[in-house]
């Protein structure tokens, strides 16, 4: 209660205004004109300012959300962008606080109202200074949020854009957030056919890939987990409260996946309740807790619900830092701008764009979006119209692997051979006869590299790679045991990049026949292409045995090439 209260005073000053429940009478408009000939209307404007006010939900929960008024004539109409902030985080509770300034969706919302849109940016239940217990975007509670935030909107902002397509009866309704942000778009979007246009970014289609009963991620679940109640002030159910921790003890029970289901867009989708909006999918391939894989299977279930989507795949969005690498913004970071083809998209332009036309009716001629745009890496990228990658089967015999020590050092070894790559002499003539080195190297204290093949000319890797890989040990156990992903070792270079920083847990002393983590990247001629495979790895921290246990590996791996 202590931390609640000390957050809603530092937010109530912050905002430099008092809370209000309706904007009645409370509307700030621009001095007249004295320009003749015009007409009231004409003469004054609604100025350009924000109102913190508080919303009653469905459930009499009290939400706390900042009303951010345009520039905007008093015969003019223009739609709503609603803000839904991630898990931890609270709203943008005014243009110059932290979210406004290092969160994409958060600059994206205010480019908005700079350009002529009413924008509601809210707590969500449990977080900033909103009332409640989060359940972890429950379709009775967060959902139902935000079909509240909008009939408030409705009953008390002034001059909001109808949709005259139907009958003047709706209104313009855009929304953007990432993460928790997200879910509670798409998840809202399947509810009330009053939204028209969003932009869920970097968020779970269904939670149960990101949080596997076999093999659940330990680190991720933790830093929510705590971080959650921190920043919420403990305002975590019992039922959220005891997934997490169960995900970080890998005891998830059957009752704890329906849960999650029950919160994720594929439960909705396969009984064929699909979104009623259109979308704008923003995803990160070296997300680690919330892959590429969401966005392209949420993409397939657009296409069935007959609406307009689109997907930005883009480079960073979830991390935890040093485990993740040491050059992003810690725990989450966005790019600024993608390639797309031969076009290079700002992101946040790329929003206001798609709202004009979802929202204004602006046709958007300038820069035409594919549906898929592909990064590669933050400097160039491709445009596709599907996603049918050509696959190639690569296969290997038994290896051996340390379960528990393979990869436990990593942390401060891929450093090491990055600076000793830098000194590396390679003469380029050498390095366009290099051949293959068909023995696999690691597996004790370094992870197992298993190469497949050295390109002879340039390829682009992109796709969701599917594994059949036998795992057995000495003893018989189930828990995860070792843990994979693709590979690449550049021409002339020692180190072994881990693509996309994106690893799969196998368990032990059976077949594991699974898709890995969607990955982007290019391969230049003398690159060797290979399966990494880690006995140990910090996402998956206690999951392995504490005395080192030889384990053994054979099977095969589909890769997607295009």
């Amino acid at each position: 209660m202590i931390i609640r209260l000390i957050l809603t005073i530092t937010l109530a000053f912050l905002s430099g205004c008092s809370t209000l429940k309706s904007l009645e009478g409370k509307l700030e408009l621009s001095e007249p004109s004295d320009q003749q000939g015009l007409s009231q209307e004409q003469k004054q404007h609604y100025k350009q300012t924000y109102y913190q006010v508080e919303i009653t939900s469905h459930d009499g929960t009290l939400l706390r959300a900042t009303v951010y008024q345009p520039t905007l004539p008093l015969d003019q109409t223009a739609p709503l962008i609603i803000h839904a902030h991630g898990f931890g985080a609270f709203r943008v509770s005014d243009p110059y606080s932290l979210y406004a300034k290092i969160a994409y969706t958060g600059e994206a919302a205010l480019k908005a109202w700079e350009n002529g849109y009413w924008m509601i940016s809210y707590d969500q239940r449990g977080f900033g200074s909103s009332g409640g217990k989060i359940s972890m975007m429950d379709p009775q509670k967060e959902v139902k949020d935000v079909s509240s935030v909008i009939d408030w909107a409705i009953n008390n902002i002034p001059n909001l854009k109808k949709d005259v397509a139907i009958n003047g009866k709706d209104y313009s309704i855009g929304m953007i957030g990432e993460s928790y942000g997200g879910g509670a778009q798409l998840l809202a979007s399947v509810m009330d056919e009053r939204i028209d246009a969003i932009i869920p970014v970097t968020t779970w289609y269904d939670f149960t890939m990101a949080i596997d009963k076999g093999a659940a991620k330990t680190l991720w679940p933790a830093m929510l987990y705590y971080g959650g109640e921190l920043g919420s002030a403990f305002d975590l159910n019992k039922e959220t409260a005891t997934a997490f921790s169960s995900a970080v003890s890998n005891e998830i029970t059957d009752d704890i996946i329906q849960q999650l289901q029950e919160r994720s867009l594929s439960y909705y989708c396969d009984q064929q309740r699909y979104p009623q909006a259109d979308a704008l999918l923003i995803q990160a391939f070296s997300d680690s807790i919330l892959s590429v894989n969401h966005a392209l299977k949420a993409m397939e279930c657009f296409d069935k619900s007959g609406k307009e989507a689109h997907a930005i795949l883009i480079q960073d969005g979830h991390n935890i830092p040093i485990v993740d690498g040491y050059t992003r913004f810690p725990f989450f970071s966005i790019d600024e701008s993608v390639h797309c083809g031969t076009q290079k998209l700002n992101l946040i332009n790329t929003a206001l764009s798609w709202w004009d036309e979802k929202l204004k009716g602006i046709p958007n001629t300038k820069n035409k979006l594919s549906k898929y745009c592909v990064s590669l890496d933050y400097d160039s990228g491709i445009a596709l119209t599907e996603v049918k990658p050509d696959y190639r089967t690569f296969t290997f015999k038994e290896q051996e692997v340390l379960s528990g020590l393979s990869g436990l050092t990593e942390l401060f070894m891929q450093p090491i051979d990055n600076v000793i790559d830098l000194f590396r002499f390679v003469d380029s003539e050498q390095n366009e006869t290099n051949t293959l080195d068909n023995q696999p190297a690691g597996g004790t204290l370094r992870p197992l590299f298993i190469p497949f093949e050295q390109a002879t000319q340039q390829r682009i890797v992109f796709g969701t790679p599917k594994a059949k890989l036998s795992v057995t040990h000495d003893k018989d156990e189930s828990i995860p045991l070792l843990y994979v992903g693709l590979g690449k070792r550049k021409a002339g270079e020692s180190s072994i990049e881990l693509i996309n920083r994106q690893v799969s847990a196998l368990t032990g002393n059976r077949v594991n026949d699974i898709e890995l983590a969607t990955i982007s990247t290019h391969l230049e001629k003398g690159d060797t292409l290979g399966l990494l495979v880690y006995g140990y790895h910090s996402h998956y921290m206690f999951r392995s045995p504490f005395w080192p246990t030889l384990a053994r590996i054979e099977g095969s791996i589909h890769v997607p090439f295009f």
